[in-house]
């Protein structure tokens, strides 16, 4: 347990882990981890808070003729959960609040509404691997 419980519509996420030295065993400092680490746009979903994925309707009324009438109506959210707790997500770069949870592991609390996509194990959007490709291009 890491103790950060998410109000409202806030999730807590756990920023996948930067790996410190390189697959061709070169070791790379900890200032460029940290870096990374910041920087980190995928992780678990741990969390999830009361609000998080439902509707909200926002209601504006004018009054006509002394009548108060309904003159628009917004729909903002989701109609189901966008993504469930142990899903790898997507998220903001630089996104949310980085706490320190109760087990000394480092997570990201967030809008529900910053999580991008719910991805698979083998998708990598930052590190070392994919600011080569587009270094290289």
């Amino acid at each position: 347990m890491n103790g950060i419980s998410p109000s409202g519509n806030r999730v807590v996420v756990k920023p996948d882990d930067v790996e410190e030295v390189t697959e061709g065993g070169i070791v790379i400092a900890p200032s460029i981890t940290e870096s990374y680490q910041n920087s980190q746009t995928t992780g678990t979903l741990v969390s999830v808070g009361p609000d998080a994925w439902k509707h909200t309707t926002t209601k504006r009324y004018r009054v006509i003729d002394g009548t108060l009438v309904l003159v628009e109506m917004e729909t903002k959210g989701y109609s189901k959960p966008f993504a469930e707790v142990g899903n790898r997500v997507a998220f903001a770069k630089y996104g949310g609040l980085v706490v320190e949870g109760s087990d000394g592991e480092d997570y990201r609390i967030l809008n529900d509404e910053d999580i991008t996509a719910v991805v698979d194990d083998q998708v990598s959007f930052t590190g070392l691997q994919a600011r080569k490709r587009v270094s290289s291009t």
